[in-house]
């Protein structure tokens, strides 16, 4: 009895610290917890563990501590704004361990339009100087092998190949400033 209060105090004073510094999801949460107990008490039971990371869980959620929604919504605020698209705020959020309803609300507050995606994707363009904001002159002979590195670098982002087309399409600069200070 003695070592398990001696584990739940453990446990709740390291969990508040983690939580002070991190914003984070109930998933990696209890992971951080299994790592704690795993230092504490190596050769506790599984059952025993589990309860132990509920019991600590249940109280940070109940404490607004831990909020998955809040959590989702920082992190597709900081996707969006940094030009990742739809695919990458999914597969990032489903990393983490959100369920799939909160990743669908999410999705929908950033991506409801489809000019959000070129939005998003044109943020990305500016940021890494491609496309319609490549600063270097452009000889005709590279163009060609330049747009499908282009495209390669927005299929890596998550960018769907009809979003990177349209967004290539975009042949004037203050049209595609226009689009990217719509909403941010």
């Amino acid at each position: 009895m003695k070592n398990e209060t001696g584990l739940l105090e453990f446990l709740n004073k390291h969990g508040l610290r983690y939580l002070s510094k991190f914003e984070t999801t109930e998933y990696q949460f209890k992971s951080f917890l299994n790592k704690k107990i795993e230092i504490f008490d190596p050769n506790l039971e599984t059952s025993k563990k589990n309860e132990f990371i509920d019991l600590i869980t249940n109280k940070m959620k109940k404490l607004n501590y831990i909020n998955d929604l809040r959590y989702s919504e920082i992190k597709g605020e900081k996707i969006f704004i940094s030009g990742g698209s739809k695919k990458l705020l999914k597969f990032k959020l489903d990393e983490k361990g959100v369920g799939d309803e909160i990743i669908e609300k999410i999705i929908n507050k950033f991506f409801s339009k489809k000019l959000d995606e070129i939005q998003s994707a044109l943020i990305y363009t500016k940021k890494k100087k491609i496309g319609l904001f490549y600063e270097k002159q452009i000889d005709k002979d590279d163009f060609i092998n330049l747009k499908n590195r282009w495209f390669g670098t927005l299929a890596r982002r998550g960018f769907s190949y009809d979003t990177t087309k349209k967004v290539f399409e975009i042949d004037n600069l203050s049209e595609a400033e226009n689009i990217i200070n719509r909403r941010v």
